[in-house]
């Protein structure tokens, strides 16, 4: 009996339910499948010969190893016949592929094959290709150990078959590409298995950005384009390479970052076209001169080369800046995003040949070579011009001697103190010790560290404040001053306090008829007297915290200090940077004690920045409208800390229902200031490299403002505050004058000034 129909009908139809149960990719690598015995086969790890190790491994950088491995340059470097060096591995991957059980007896050998839709007759000859180097012969001798075949790249991310006479080439595309497990399982002569995994490659190269314009700036080049119009997405990081066109040698001594980029001469050594990536050659558009703050400037865009009849600069690349050599490397910005890059770390006067590279995360990358060199140039920023016009402004943290100058009456307190009153004492003379011991030395590793100086000098105040007493009053009056302050708190927590402020309080009530009902809980309904909150007492609400967040126009009085000008009648500061910049603060007062109004003591913390073109190098200081480079921005900082006493006039308020506050506030500024370079750096003096701009002024200042107490407004709203634990809330106003000048010392920065405020506070 002929049995061949019977076994080509049977087979066919475990075709159809084993191509039923195909599977589809899975990220982790575990596309599964059953074979006609019922055991399952499966796609397990991915194996790459990652940095070029002979052998396979799994990825070391999940999955940033995995997109970097099916790019465009790996593609390249598989390319069958292309010289590659030796030895070279990254050519290939394998997949572990395993069986769920030994005692199979399915005696087939198992097919490996690249493509899309290889599980269809009719698809499979168009879109796939076998790989005969796989070399698994047997399914049952895979077993649970599994098998690795090597699959070369070119072949998964090309599987279409080739015409005759066509040379392989890689196809830029982004492609979900399969590798296929196919058996004929029955040994029909006609595939019954299929089993898919799919990989992600990209070897398509990211949009260009485009109208690039570049300019030499201060030790740099400034750099900006127009953002792609689609697939911006696509881009992870721009970087820059940069070579000295005198010579065609790398800019930088050691290059500013690894490449992001993968080309196929760089990975394999290959050879063949396209090797490299294919640059474009821009046009760029070196800025012009501008004037005004923060308004563009001039900047020499040095080019030499010869110039074509159309007048377009002819600029020779060199070899090996035109073929990506990584030791070129000058510059990133990691961005999608980015219009602009900085090019650092140059010399100035030194002519340089750019390129620009967009990437995106597999390392496939697209590029342009500027058509001009561009060459750096000095500028000069709010620091260099303040003292080129004469000022003797010195940078510094300024903290007890440094703080007060060394001629300063305070400073000469607590020297006083130190000579004529700690060494009258073996105690004392043991403090003097310990300090020179321990603190003193600090110094030496705060000085160069801004946060720490801030710190420092916030931290010292209390030790300051405690030595002038202790000058002042002697050991024994300072001990005495504690123990009344001591004996006052207890005083008033005691329940006799308490009985005498109530008695106090009801006295008031009782022979004050006009006080209507200020003395009741602005919480308390003022119609029923009803109070859902604990039965009131007076004097009982105690107000301990006030909290103020305000914001003002502030102006620091730099240029008081200089009596150059330029034609406009402008001083350093506001011919660089303008006028006024809104300053917000906010400040923490601590209530010691509340009765005919409140007193306490507070911290206040601000912030000013502004940020302008530095000027061109040699440009007329007394021009109004002097030149300033593109390129290189200069920019002054200031967080100005004041240490004051408050005293806030409530009495009104708290008999009359008057909800209007005026407050007097006086004390201690300390405002911490640096200016930087176009680099980023602290600013240097042009005459004296150790004075940078970073430093810190002390003075004083002193507030008159008026607070209104706005929770009457709404009854509701001010029990819910009452009931959070918020007792008032309202707006307040202020002038504020400081005279932060290191004391009139004319080395100090004059960052004082009389100005106002306005905000929102709270009572809790």
């Amino acid at each position: 009996m002929n049995h061949a129909p019977m076994r080509t009908l049977l087979s066919g139809l475990l075709g159809l339910c084993c191509m039923v149960s195909v599977a589809t990719a899975n990220t982790d690598g575990t596309a599964t499948a059953a074979l006609s015995d019922g055991t399952n086969l499966s796609f397990n790890h991915l194996f790459l010969h990652e940095n070029n190790t002979k052998a396979n491994t799994q990825p070391i950088h999940d999955p940033d190893s995995v997109y970097q491995y099916f790019n465009y340059a790996h593609c390249q470097c598989s390319i069958p016949g292309v010289a590659q060096k030796s030895p070279y591995y990254e050519n290939a991957f394998s997949y572990l592929i395993l069986l769920s059980s030994a005692s199979s007896t399915i005696h087939q050998p198992l097919q490996i094959w690249t493509g899309t839709g290889c599980d269809d007759t009719v698809m499979r000859p168009m879109n796939c290709h076998q790989i005969s180097s796989a070399g698994v012969t047997d399914i049952a001798a895979i077993s649970t150990v599994g098998v690795t075949p090597s699959v070369p790249i070119w072949e998964l991310m090309n599987p279409e078959p080739l015409a005759t006479g066509v040379a392989p080439t890689c196809t830029q595309r982004i492609l979900s590409a399969n590798e296929w497990a196919i058996a004929d399982t029955m040994g029909a002569g006609t595939p019954d298995f299929f089993l898919a995994q799919s990989i992600a490659t990209d070897s398509l190269p990211p949009p260009l950005p485009t109208q690039f314009k570049a300019n030499g700036a201060e030790n740099a080049i400034a750099i900006s384009w127009t953002a792609p119009a689609s697939n911006q997405t696509d881009i992870y990081a721009y970087q820059a390479l940069c070579a000295k066109a005198s010579d065609g040698t790398p800019a930088l001594a050691t290059r500013s970052n690894d490449p992001r980029y993968s080309t196929a001469r760089n990975l394999c050594g290959a050879t063949i076209d396209g090797a490299d990536i294919a640059l474009t050659t821009s046009v760029i558009t070196v800025a012009g001169t501008g004037s005004g703050s923060g308004s563009g400037g001039s900047a020499d865009a040095a080019v030499d080369a010869a110039v074509d009849d159309g007048g377009t600069p002819i600029v020779t690349i060199p070899a090996a800046l035109r073929q990506l050599d990584p030791s070129f490397i000058c510059s990133e910005v990691q961005s999608q995003t980015a219009t602009s890059m900085r090019i650092d770390g140059l010399a100035n006067g030194v002519a340089y040949n750019v390129v620009v590279l967009a990437i995106d995360r597999s390392g496939n990358a697209t590029g342009t070579v500027f058509d001009k060199t561009l060459t750096p140039q000095p500028v000069t920023d709010f620091w260099e011009d303040l003292h080129d016009k004469g000022d003797d402004i010195q940078g510094g943290f300024c903290l007890i001697a440094d703080t007060y100058g060394d001629n300063n009456p305070l400073t000469q307190t607590l020297r006083s103190f130190r000579d004529n009153t700690l060494a009258d004492s073996v105690y004392g003379r043991w403090l003097s010790r310990a300090y020179y011991a321990t603190l003193a030395p600090l110094g030496q590793y705060v000085q160069d560290h801004l946060t720490l100086r801030i710190l420092s000098g916030i931290l010292l105040v209390p030790l300051v404040a405690l030595a002038l007493l202790w000058h002042l009053l002697t050991l024994p009056g300072l001990l005495l001053l504690f123990g009344i302050v001591y004996f006052r708190r207890r005083l008033m927590k005691s329940r006799l306090g308490s009985q005498v402020a109530a008695a106090t309080t009801v006295t008031l009530v009782l022979f004050s008829s006009s006080h209507a009902h200020a003395q009741s809980p602005y919480w308390e309904d003022q119609t029923t007297g009803n109070d859902t909150d604990a039965p009131y007492v007076p004097g009982e609400v105690d107000l301990t915290w006030h909290v103020s967040l305000g914001i003002g126009p502030y102006t620091p009085a730099i240029d008081s200090q200089t009596t150059v000008r330029n034609n406009g009648g402008q001083g350093p500061y506001e011919a660089m940077f303008g006028g006024y910049e809104l300053m917000p603060t906010l400040t923490v007062d601590r209530y010691l004690w509340t009765g005919f109004g409140q007193l306490g003591v507070g911290l206040s913390v601000g912030y000013i920045g502004k940020t302008a073109h530095a000027y061109t190098l040699g440009s007329d200081p007394m021009d109004k409208g002097r030149e300033r480079s593109p390129g290189d921005e200069t920019s002054f900082r200031m967080l100005p800390f004041q240490l004051t006493a408050i005293y806030r006039f409530s009495y009104l308020d708290d008999n009359y229902g008057i909800p209007i506050i005026p407050y007097l506030r006086g004390g201690f500024g300390y405002y911490v200031w640096w200016a930087t370079a176009p680099d980023g750096s602290f600013s240097t003096d042009p005459k004296d490299a150790h004075n940078k701009a970073r430093g810190a002024t002390d003075g004083l200042v002193a507030a008159v403002g008026i607070a209104l107490r706005l929770e009457r407004i709404d009854a509701s709203a001010a029990q819910s505050m009452h009931e959070s634990g918020l007792e008032h809330a309202g707006f307040f106003g202020e002038v504020n004058a400081g005279w932060v000048d290191g004391f009139g010392r004319s080395s100090k920065l004059d960052v004082g000034a009389t100005t106002w405020f306005a905000g929102i506070d709270f009572e809790f």
